[in-house]
């Protein structure tokens, strides 16, 4: 019995001795793209991830790697290492480094948006991104458009959505995006369609379309395909927009314009009267939620998106031609 013991006392010693030299279990490692981890933040994520190194990279060189750390929330549209060749290729440079740190400071911050935003609780619509426009601080927008594919700016460029951390999302794009003028956020958003059309014909006057393209901001009350092509039909000599005249055309869209000034409306508390660059003198009325252009006390459009930000101007949507003179006939 005694020896029955001893040899059970043994064994369990020799098992006991076993266990101690097997090193302790090791977790894991936590995945970075998991909120499971309060700790990972988007700096992180980006590190871990080496689809991304061109992007950190970048982000280190212009000092913006600060952004991933704080408390957020952000999302951030990251372009993946194939983007960057892309982007070599197109700026004609061989490294990153000999990009001039501005203007990729610049290019970076507006792939940010403030928010956490998956890409299923986006709706289609402009976003504000972390880059400004130099003259109003008003955020350069960024265009979402999910119609069956879902596209930024009018590009099919997402690679993998919804990289999680702590502090925000990553969705991993095949592109780095340009920084959009005016005239890019009309030709990104299909409702805009006929207005740029229109911005293309040769025969708008030169002083109109140097306006448009330089960098001194404009603000240009653009009007939806709808209200284009009401005008149209105003006239049944007009068949297709090619068919207005060159005359009507240059004073349509010099009575959209307010040039030199980035005029951004959702900073007005009350009514704001504008000169347009062809003269006429009309009223912003602002009448929460509504917001309606006026002259001479008539209402001739409203104002439904406004403050569509671009580098060189920004645009406020209407939903009718501003001729006054038409529309008192």
């Amino acid at each position: 019995m005694k020896t029955a013991i001893r040899n059970r006392l043994n064994i369990l010693l020799y098992i006991l001795f076993l266990s101690s030299c097997i090193p302790p279990t090791q977790e894991a490692p936590s995945d970075p793209r998991s909120f499971d981890n309060s700790h990972t933040d988007l700096l992180e994520v980006g590190y871990a991830l080496p689809i991304f190194e061109d992007f950190m990279y970048a982000m280190e060189k212009t000092r913006l790697t600060y952004i991933m750390e704080e408390e957020g929330p952000y999302t951030i549209f990251a372009p993946i290492q194939v983007s960057f060749a892309e982007f070599r290729t197109e700026k004609k440079i061989y490294h990153i480094d000999q990009f001039p740190e501005e203007k990729l400071s610049e290019i970076l911050r507006y792939h940010i948006l403030p928010g956490n935003w998956s890409l299923l609780n986006m709706p289609n619509g402009y976003y504000p991104t972390l880059l400004e426009e130099k003259t109003s601080g008003n955020p350069i927008d960024l265009f979402i458009d999910y119609n069956f594919i879902f596209k930024i700016n009018g590009l099919n460029i997402i690679f993998q959505d919804d990289i999680v951390s702590a502090n925000g999302l990553i969705h991993a794009i095949k592109k780095v995006l340009k920084i959009p003028s005016m005239q890019d956020q009309l030709y990104f958003n299909e409702d805009f369609s006929l207005i740029f059309e229109l911005l293309q014909r040769s025969d708008l006057d030169p002083e109109l379309k140097l306006l448009l393209s330089d960098e001194i901001p404009d603000t240009f009350f653009a009007p939806t395909n709808t209200a284009v092509l009401a005008f149209l039909n105003r006239n049944p000599d007009w068949e297709t927009i090619d068919d207005i005249p060159a005359k009507s055309l240059n004073e349509m869209i010099k009575n959209h314009l307010v040039s030199s000034e980035n005029i951004v409306l959702n900073k007005f508390k009350e009514d704001v009267s504008l000169k347009t660059l062809k003269g006429e003198m009309m009223t912003v009325k602002i009448d929460y939620p509504k917001w309606s252009i006026v002259y001479e006390n008539k209402k001739i459009a409203s104002i439904n998106i406004r403050d569509i930000q671009g580098a060189n101007g920004i645009i406020h949507q209407v939903d009718n031609i501003l001729m006054p003179s038409i529309q008192n006939q």
